[in-house]
């Protein structure tokens, strides 16, 4: 199978799936993040945190399947990575891992009981999970970009406090405030009552915020880091993805202000998606960037896995994707009505 393809070739068709499957799930799970987040603080009493519930809880199952895809691609195609990253990044990945069942368990069991102080901790544990996965996820990330500092052998030689420098740090907060956008847009759309009113309004803010945080993020990434800009000198056509990010900001400020919540929405998740893939397109051919020196990073032709595992998996995503696609669209449009006040 694809036999016509050489292993370097499957490598980098394999890269750019990686970034696309993380870029996809970026803006898949932030309305369900962004929920969580200000679920403690938007509703008041059982009828609107049930709204935001219901107005997820249908989809937030699904859109980890991208989440899956992406770990598991890591895993299968470019597994020297994945190894590396657990093992240089152990407690920031069991934090997240903490967060993913606390806000898996939070969702499913927000309602189960009718005791208001069992409603309560659901509530801040769907909070807690849902902000460690969006600041760890923003945090790494930023991370990937500048470089971790691995040294010849592929040693890494970096501490857990080095991980949170003032780069990563905007970067995880950015993560957490276009989460908070996604999920205040979302319950805007797909509630009614005051707790759409509320989320709209929230949403203003939060936008303006995002664009603010977005434009000192991108600054700090083409002047502040080293090497960010040598793919993008290369091949101009990259200006586009930070450029799209940045257009995205404008228009999500202009629609919320508006109250125009569903294409504030689809904005915030361009922004979303085009600074994750604006620091994706600067690290190629490496994986995991070295800090130290660029020798020392690990490329995706020394990462990928044997010719036949790639090929096979290719052809699996080919068939397997398109079938997540379509049923994510189904669910979507199964449950489209607007949730409102019982």
């Amino acid at each position: 199978m694809f036999d016509f393809l050489t292993h370097d070739m499957l490598a980098v068709i394999w890269f750019f799936l990686w970034c696309v499957i993380w870029g996809v799930y970026f803006i898949a799970d932030s309305f369900s993040l962004g929920a969580g987040l200000l679920l403690p603080f938007i509703a008041t009493d059982e009828v609107q945190r049930t709204q935001i519930q219901s107005s997820v809880g249908p989809f937030w199952g699904g859109n980890e399947v991208w989440l899956i895809l992406a770990a598991g691609g890591t895993f299968a195609a470019f597994p020297l990575v994945f190894s590396k990253m657990f093992t240089f990044l152990y407690l920031p990945m069991m934090l997240l891992l903490i967060g993913l069942i606390a806000r898996g368990i939070s969702v499913e069991y927000l309602h189960k009981d009718e005791n208001p102080r069992i409603q309560k901790a659901f509530a801040w544990g769907w909070f807690i999970g849902s902000l460690l996965i969006s600041l760890v996820l923003g945090v790494a990330f930023a991370n990937f970009f500048k470089g971790l500092e691995i040294a010849s052998g592929g040693v890494y030689t970096g501490t857990l406090p080095g991980l949170f420098s003032p780069y990563a740090l905007i970067g995880g907060v950015l993560f957490v405030f276009m989460s908070v956008t996604s999920g205040a847009l979302w319950i805007n759309v797909k509630t009614e009552g005051a707790i759409a009113s509320k989320a709209g309004n929230l949403a203003k803010k939060s936008a303006l915020i995002v664009f603010i945080l977005s434009l000192v993020y991108l600054a700090y990434s083409f002047v502040g880091i080293e090497g960010f800009t040598t793919n993008y000198s290369a091949t101009p056509a990259l200006y586009l993805l930070p450029v799209l990010a940045v257009v995205g900001a404008v228009l999500s400020m202009f629609f919320a202000k508006k109250g125009r919540g569903f294409p504030a929405f689809c904005s915030n998740l361009l922004t979303l998606l085009f600074i994750v893939e604006s620091g994706l397109a600067s690290i190629y051919p490496y994986m995991l960037k070295s800090s130290i020196s660029p020798d020392y990073g690990i490329d995706i032709f020394e990462a990928a896995s044997s010719h036949m595992t790639l090929s096979i998996m290719l052809g699996g995503a080919l068939v397997f994707v398109p079938i997540v696609i379509i049923y994510q669209l189904w669910a979507y449009t199964l449950f489209k009505e607007k949730i409102k006040e019982t």
